[in-house]
């Protein structure tokens, strides 16, 4: 394509890269800039190409400056505290390694000018959350997509890392083959909720999934996969903590009035709270008990009792005496 043919996209891209509502550029400025990349222009011209842009939707605005008329770009795509809320959520997500969160972020600075990009390149300190180190991560999430959308099963091996922070293959290093229904986001991680014939409806972290491949047998039906019932994949994570499986039960909790905040964060609208005459409220809740549960509710140490039923009180009670005892008067390390 002749040089001069790429005059107006030349034009588009140099308004969305070099100007904004504080960076402004005049006609002259504009014709001295299309001339470093080798196209001649007239002020004529330049006129009729902005009114062009503009009939194409792009917002090109013009505004007096001193005694100089200048134009940018207004209204874009995303505005900048959009784009910061983005480069926070991306640098902040364990899903996403630091290679790939560099690669975004780059992405994400095109969709400004080079003046507000120097704004996005900002750091956020999440406390104790350290980056996911598998690189294939974003082909698993895509080959789960294509499965769930096809309602096909998939095939997978699935690890855990050993203290020398190795892969340990699971189930004898063989495949698990499972029918994919929903990926859900819980815990700072990525799962698949899915149905494997050994555990019936479960969860698999994605970043521990690989080789995934996406297979020709057909998913199991939800219903049947729920035991006739209906599958209610918007409140699986709701009652499931840390994404570990366990028998789903009705539980009525005591709660100091001053954690009605955490109640209502953890469990949102699927929680009922009656309010006690004594500081404390009883919150009816669903949960999968698991230590993953008894290990939140430990957080809240007598702020927090299980009301009922008792033989979930009483794993409760007996979880919290095996880790006392690991701290009996005798242990040295016991002052």
């Amino acid at each position: 394509m002749p040089i001069q043919k790429k005059k107006l996209p030349l034009l588009q891209r140099l308004l969305l890269a070099e100007t904004d509502e504080d960076h402004g550029m005049t006609i002259d400025h504009i014709i001295r800039a299309l001339g470093r990349q080798g196209v001649t222009a007239e002020r004529k011209s330049i006129y009729h190409d902005l009114d062009t842009l503009r009939e194409c939707g792009m917002d090109v605005v013009s505004a007096r400056q001193g005694s100089s008329t200048v134009y940018f770009v207004g209204e874009r795509e995303f505005q900048l505290p959009e784009l910061k809320l983005l480069v926070d959520a991306v640098q902040s997500s364990r899903f996403i390694t630091r290679h790939k969160s560099e690669q975004l972020i780059r992405k994400l600075e095109q969709l400004t000018s080079r003046h507000q990009a120097k704004q996005l390149q900002r750091s956020v300190y999440v406390w104790g959350r350290a980056k996911t180190t598998n690189e294939r991560i974003y082909l698993n999430v895509d080959a789960i997509h294509t499965a769930i959308a096809c309602k096909r099963k998939i095939a997978f091996r699935y690890f855990r890392y050993g203290p020398d922070r190795k892969k340990v293959l699971r189930g004898g290093g063989g495949e698990y083959l499972v029918s994919p229904y929903a990926l859900t986001w819980g815990e700072d991680n990525y799962y698949l909720i899915g149905h494997y014939p050994k555990y019936g409806i479960t969860n698999f972290r994605v970043d521990r999934m690989e080789r995934i491949r996406v297979v020709e047998d057909r998913v199991l039906p939800e219903k049947e996969a729920a035991g006739g019932g209906e599958l209610d994949l918007s409140q699986y994570s709701i009652h499931t903590f840390g994404m570990y499986n366990g028998p789903l039960r009705q539980l009525d909790i005591r709660f100091d009035d001053r954690l009605a905040d955490v109640v209502l964060d953890r469990f949102g609208d699927s929680a009922f709270l009656a309010p006690g005459d004594d500081g404390t409220f009883t919150a009816t809740v669903r949960v999968k008990i698991s230590p993953i549960f008894f290990g939140w509710l430990m957080n809240f140490g007598t702020q927090a009792k299980i009301l009922s039923p008792a033989d979930v009180a009483g794993q409760f009670a007996q979880a919290a005496r095996a880790v006392a005892e690991q701290y009996d008067e005798k242990d040295p390390l016991v002052t």
